[in-house]
């Protein structure tokens, strides 16, 4: 029991990593993010897809207008550059079968039993959002998000749409934090 138990653990921890999205941001603690009123796309690293970049761009877009920036053609305050990246991680899946020994003329008599293991590559995607001051081109904010990739679209823009929404939560930050 102890060892069927063990293994069990081992496959639930060993698949943790590909399964739980993260998301985190930092930022630089000198900068006046008030001072911040505009902002244009830079080229960065686009997705796969064209259509996964345009859902990646209006989630942003929706999120830097609920925070009070203008997106411009002109000369913005700050650039959003997003690099996108997809990847697979391993889930190893463990099993352990036995059937217990038996009590006969010589006592306890030897079991048997098998374990199964089984590998699966998951598809991850990975979310990098980047603030950049225009006027002296240095990196100000970056927010960074992780998540397992689905095959339904739909599901994979809801991922999308959590992800950034974390990652603007507290945007902008207090200077001197």
């Amino acid at each position: 029991m102890k060892r069927t138990g063990l293994i069990a653990l081992l496959a639930v921890f060993l698949a943790l990593p590909a399964t739980m999205a993260q998301v985190q941001t930092d930022y630089d603690h000198d900068v006046d993010f008030s001072r911040f009123k505009t902002w244009a796309w830079m080229e960065g690293t686009p997705a796969q897809s064209a259509f996964a970049q345009q859902r990646i761009e209006t989630a942003i877009e929706i999120k830097l207008a609920e925070k009070g920036l203008t997106r411009t053609d002109g000369q913005p305050d700050l650039f959003v550059v997003t690099h996108v990246s997809r990847s697979t991680e391993k889930q190893v899946d463990a099993s352990y079968m036995s059937y217990g020994g038996y009590y006969g003329w010589g006592g306890w008599g030897a079991g048997w039993g098998s374990t199964y293991v089984n590998v699966r590559e998951i598809p991850v995607g990975s979310l990098v959002v980047d603030l950049v001051d225009a006027e002296k081109n240095e990196l100000v904010w970056r927010g960074m998000a992780s998540d397992t990739l689905s095959e339904k679209t739909q599901k994979n823009e809801k991922k999308v749409k959590k992800a950034v929404s974390k990652m603007f939560h507290r945007f902008p930050p207090k200077s001197k934090e």
